[in-house]
Order: C-alpha cells, then structure tokens, then sequence
C-alpha cells in the first residue's frame, strides 16, 4: 500500500496534479510511465515470490526430499534488483526527505 501510495505522487507534491491522468485528466511524465512499469515489474515478481513459497512449503510437507530452489532465488533478485532501479527514479529531494524521517522516527 505505501509503496503505491508513493509511486502515485512520486514526482508531483500536489495530490491534484499528481493524480490528475488517472482520471484523464494529463498525460503522464516519462519519468512516471518508467517507475509504474518497474513497480508493476517489483509487485509481479513478489506475487510470483509467494506462489512459490508456498508451492515449496507445500512439497516440503508432502515430503519431497529435495527441493527446487532456482525460481525463488530468481524471484528475489528480480525485486531487489528491481528496486534498485526504481530508487534511481526518485528524485534526490525525495530521497533526502525520507531519510529525515526514518532519522526523526529513530530519536
């Protein structure tokens, strides 16, 4: 939820013109268009993260000895990665802004 309530208004601090081009209102920025299709990337991958997860519990309860890791390793380093690509695309104020926060939430 607070990854897409930031991913909303990644770029604009004014709720109405950050969320105008959902209703139609505006076209959105590059910039914008890149961080939905890298956090519809990261949300893929950890749906596809927890399928397997539970596909994994479930061999290991039925007793499969050995089992299949590759594609849960995939899925991970697919997010990571994906984050690492989506914060590129946060602009440096924002970034500054958030770690204040978690700086101010710590004292």
């Amino acid at each position: 939820r607070s990854f897409n309530m930031f991913a909303d208004n990644i770029y604009y601090s004014d709720p109405d013109r950050a969320n105008a081009y959902l209703a139609g209102g505006a076209t959105p920025r590059n910039e914008q268009s890149i961080a939905y299709l890298v956090r519809n990337d990261i949300l893929n991958n950890l749906e596809s993260l927890q399928a397997e997860v539970s596909y994994l519990i479930k061999e290991r309860n039925s007793g499969e000895a050995k089992l299949e890791t590759d594609d849960l390793f995939e899925y991970s380093r697919n997010i990571s990665k994906g984050f690492e690509n989506y914060l590129a695309l946060v602009p440096p104020a924002e970034i500054e802004a958030a770690m204040e926060m978690i700086r101010m939430e710590k004292n």
